[in-house]
């Protein structure tokens, strides 16, 4: 869905996008993270990472509500402002939509994520000559 929504329609060499696959469901694995990540999101601006303890996922989860007050972070898309740097502290996500239960920050056809993306990149400011 991100693939279609954001990254067949944004043309920008700005974007850079970072995945992180952690197990939640048993099929979860380091070697299904590969196989998913050859498939699913295939865009060379894309960096994959593999969190097998689920750290950045609970970290998150103690950072943005969730819906269903779940703890786990995960199935989240997060768009940073440019220049966002982790530090000490996880940077907090100028904007962010889940698929994990039906809210105001469902992502859905990927739309209003989309346009987050596009309103920060709008933003980034151009390096001068």
């Amino acid at each position: 869905m991100v693939q279609e929504s954001v990254l067949d329609t944004i043309d920008s060499r700005d974007l850079a996008v970072h995945v992180v696959w952690t197990p939640v469901l048993e099929s979860d694995d380091y070697e299904a993270a590969v196989a998913s990540r050859k498939e699913l999101l295939t865009d060379p601006r894309t960096i994959h990472y593999w969190d097998g303890d689920q750290d950045l996922g609970l970290l998150y989860g103690k950072l943005l509500t969730l819906p269903s007050g779940r703890v786990l972070a995960w199935d989240i898309y997060f768009v940073f402002a440019p220049g966002t740097r982790w530090n000490e502290e996880a940077p907090v996500p100028a904007d962010w939509a889940h698929q994990l239960g039906g809210d105001e920050r469902h992502l859905g056809e990927g739309e209003g994520y989309r346009k987050a993306v596009e309103t920060l990149l709008a933003k980034t400011p151009v390096p001068s000559p």
